[in-house]
């Protein structure tokens, strides 16, 4: 047995120093999430501090690593930075200041998946891996075989994930993998379509991409594969459907409307767009209630009480802000902050409700822990990213794939910005590693092929020249 895991040990070495040399950072970025997804922290952990090493995020250090690596060799593709990336490093900074200027090493009470996690440790989780996978990718050689890759990666992505919600929600364990997500102790919204990732709403907002990444990929096909990818669009949606949350049925919706708006043209956009919008202010009005009241994991009076929630922590939110606007109460600080507000009895909420809970709004999230100083960055980068994404989806002279990459990560934003309305996503690496490896690559797709007249732009006279001067750099 020693002597296998010696020879393992020595052909993942040599692997490892192939992937330095010559890999596609953008690609090991993609199967950092896919890893992080499906072989992380659940399946195997080493406890070797305050945040434990894993499978995945062994893989992103290699990355991060291989990234230098080719950066001194001259293989990436330096890019100028954009204000947005300026904006992103000042975010980083007040969040850091945030979490370090408290108490960030004790472990907060809220639920047991998320609300025992140290400030600092949620600090590096939530947003520090990701802003690392974003300027990876940023800095990447962006070519189109790499972006082929990656949509068909995402589309398989999504038909295991759907295959795998449907077989929870009918309870057929035995043709689970990984088979943890079996086991009801772990993680939350057991009883829905939740995935490896062990909660339906990152669960919803991956499904929701991959499915944005089959539309984008199927203009790109010949027929007979259109023919054969286009059928699993209704089996990614029947995995979106068994989630059961509606922030996940909302962001699936928004993004349907976005991609049909970008991808289609003439007569056939005005249709489609005005047919979904149609078709869902039916839904709403006649099944409102229905919507509010569903069954899920629990009982139609938990649901009830899930969306009542909402409003105690948007009430307790807005107090909190009134006494500290600025800068808040300190990243991190909200599960344990908020307890003196719970006592307030001039609202007729039931405010303590969510006594043993971390908040479920990312946007009063910030707004509690960073004051507007932070959640006004966050938006503001959001809105940057957004941009780019809207830039090279809308120019003409952009080469097919590249705009394509710009309406991908606009329906992203779309169901990501409906997750942060009703949920706090910064407690593991997995949503925000998304939005923001997506974000990383249409900021670098814009700088890539700024005209070549914009000042400090480092790119060729034409797409073609610059994506010719960029493909001996970008080895898969």
């Amino acid at each position: 047995m020693t002597f296998v895991v010696a020879i393992l040990t020595v052909a993942a070495a040599f692997c490892a120093a192939a992937y330095l040399a010559r890999g596609s950072t953008l690609l090991g970025c993609l199967a950092f999430l896919l890893m992080a997804c499906c072989f992380g922290h659940p399946l195997l952990s080493f406890d070797l501090g305050p945040v434990p090493l894993t499978l995945d995020r062994l893989l992103l250090l290699l990355v991060i690593a291989a990234a230098a690596v080719q950066w001194h060799r001259g293989r990436m593709a330096p890019k100028p930075l954009a204000w947005v990336d300026k904006l992103l490093f000042v975010f980083v900074v007040v969040l850091g200041v945030s979490t370090f200027s408290g108490d960030w090493r004790t472990t907060l009470p809220g639920q047991v998946l998320t609300g025992q996690v140290p400030p600092a440790v949620r600090l590096v989780l939530g947003y520090l891996m990701p802003v690392c996978v974003y300027f990876v990718a940023r800095q990447s050689a962006i070519v189109a075989r790499n972006t082929a890759i990656l949509l068909w990666g995402l589309t398989l992505f999504g038909v295991y994930l759907a295959v795998t919600g449907i077989l929870e929600v009918h309870e057929q364990w035995s043709f689970v993998f990984p088979a943890y997500i079996a086991n009801p102790d772990l993680g939350i919204h057991f009883g829905r379509a939740r995935g490896p990732m062990l909660m339906s709403v990152t669960f919803g907002l991956y499904l929701t991409a991959c499915l944005a990444a089959t539309w984008v990929l199927l203009p790109r096909l010949p027929r007979f594969w259109q023919l054969l990818v286009a059928p699993l669009t209704l089996l990614l949606a029947a995995g979106i459907y068994y989630s059961y949350t509606r922030s996940v049925w909302l962001g699936a919706a928004l993004a349907g409307v976005v991609v049909l708006a970008l991808l289609l043209r003439g007569n056939w956009r005005r249709i489609a767009v005005l047919g979904v919008v149609v078709a869902g202010v039916v839904v709403a009005a006649v099944k409102f209630e229905a919507i509010l009241n569903f069954q899920r994991e629990g009982s139609i009076v938990d649901t009830r009480q899930s969306a009542d929630m909402r409003k105690s922590f948007a009430y307790v939110s807005w107090e909190m802000f009134l006494d500290k606007p600025i800068f808040g109460f300190g990243f991190g600080q909200f599960p344990l902050a908020k307890m003196p507000y719970l006592s307030d009895r001039s609202s007729e909420l039931n405010l303590e409700s969510i006594r043993h809970y971390v908040h479920h709004n990312t946007y009063f999230s910030l707004q509690t822990e960073t004051g507007i100083v932070g959640l006004g960055l966050f938006l503001a980068i959001l809105a940057g990213w957004g941009r780019s994404a809207w830039v090279i989806a809308r120019r003409a002279d952009l080469p097919p794939w590249v705009r394509g990459q710009g309406v991908l990560f606009l329906a992203v934003l779309a169901t990501y910005a409906c997750q942060l309305g009703g949920h706090e996503l910064s407690y593991d690496t997995m949503d925000n590693s998304l939005v923001f490896l997506l974000a990383g690559m249409a900021v670098g797709l814009r700088q890539q092929f700024a005209p070549a007249n914009s000042r400090g732009a480092a790119a060729a006279t034409s797409p073609s020249d610059a994506a010719a001067s960029l493909t001996a750099g970008a080895a898969v």
